[in-house]
């Protein structure tokens, strides 16, 4: 019979990447113009927010939020791709 496998346990190293991962991401967005911090990170939660609460939230029109979004996210690519690749 098999006995299952215990659960993988991070290593040190693997817990130190992966928080400085989130801290690098964290200062990009919050580096972002304009309203792309707010929304970057309404985004993020748990469970995220309809569009009509973002757009009640940020002060901006449900159908900007997608295009602004897509744009905050391009230039979001575009900062991390430099800082790994500088």
């Amino acid at each position: 019979m098999c006995t299952p496998l215990p659960p993988a346990v991070p290593s040190a190293e693997d817990v130190y990447l992966a928080e400085q991962r989130r801290r690098v991401v964290r200062e990009t967005v919050a580096a972002l113009p304009g309203r792309c911090p707010q929304l970057i990170a309404a985004l993020a939660e748990d469970p995220p927010p309809t569009y009509r609460e973002l757009s009640e939230r940020l002060g901006m029109p449900r159908g900007s939020i997608g295009p602004t979004r897509s744009r905050c996210l391009a230039c979001l690519r575009m900062l991390l791709h430099a800082e790994r690749y500088p």
